[in-house]
């Protein structure tokens, strides 16, 4: 079990670090080309989208219309984004780690949703909590109300490391080689701690698991641990 504990985190870190050391290796183009041709690069040069939270306020006051689109789309790493159709609504991405919710968090949510959201949330397959239809002026209090609960949207969208997923029954399921879940939770603090992992070529999805049975489908996520046994080990 220490073993098992101790080598996500160092793993997960060096993995980015080789995608992100294959990436430079790569005959690549010009900064200027870049952000000539790449929209999102070019908003994320000219702001840091991780502090556009810091301006939430001032931009709730200022109303939807007088709002850029490039800084509605730096929203998008908090969480934060657009409802369809584009008529003031948005949709917010809360991160559960794991999917592992304690109980005044889920009745917070639930009461964020009937307060601002139409009495609708979803759970997402990526183990997210969406609330939509929230209205502009409505934000700063929800993440006041989001932050008093210990929840967090900080990389529910953009090029970020997103929501860490795991089996939806570890520590329940008798068949899983242990619980993952304190190396879950320690790889999630890990990511959203980093700066740099704000600043990915394109999302990144990482998932956790000690189940036998894949059903956090690793096979579609940029990084899938999942525990085996080999030689006895």
């Amino acid at each position: 079990m220490a073993e098992a504990e101790a080598f996500p985190c160092q793993h997960v870190q060096q993995a980015i670090q080789e995608a992100l050391e294959a990436e430079r290796r790569l005959e690549q183009p010009s900064w200027e080309q870049v952000l000539r041709r790449n929209s999102i690069e070019r908003l994320k040069q000219e702001k840091n989208p991780d502090r556009i939270i810091e301006e939430l306020p001032h931009l709730a006051t200022c109303g939807y219309e007088a709002i850029p689109e490039e800084d509605i789309v730096r929203m998008h790493w908090w969480g934060i984004f657009h409802d369809k159709p584009k008529i003031g609504n948005f949709c917010l991405r809360i991160k559960v780690p794991g999917g592992i919710l304690k109980p005044f968090q889920l009745r917070g949510i639930g009461e964020l949703s009937l307060r601002y959201g139409q009495n609708y949330a979803e759970l997402t397959t990526r183990q997210n909590v969406q609330l939509h239809w929230l209205r502009l002026p409505m934000l700063p209090e929800v993440f006041e109300r989001l932050k008093a609960l210990g929840l967090t949207t900080k990389g529910g969208c953009g090029d970020t490391v997103r929501n860490i997923t795991g089996c939806p029954v570890a520590g329940l399921n008798p068949q899983e080689l242990f619980d993952p879940t304190p190396v879950l939770l320690r790889v999630a603090r890990l990511v959203d701690s980093v700066p740099e992992y704000s600043d990915l070529p394109r999302k990144h999805k990482i998932t956790i698991s000690a189940c036998p049975h894949w059903c956090t489908a690793p096979e579609i996520h940029c990084q899938a641990y999942i525990a085996t046994r080999q030689r006895g080990r």
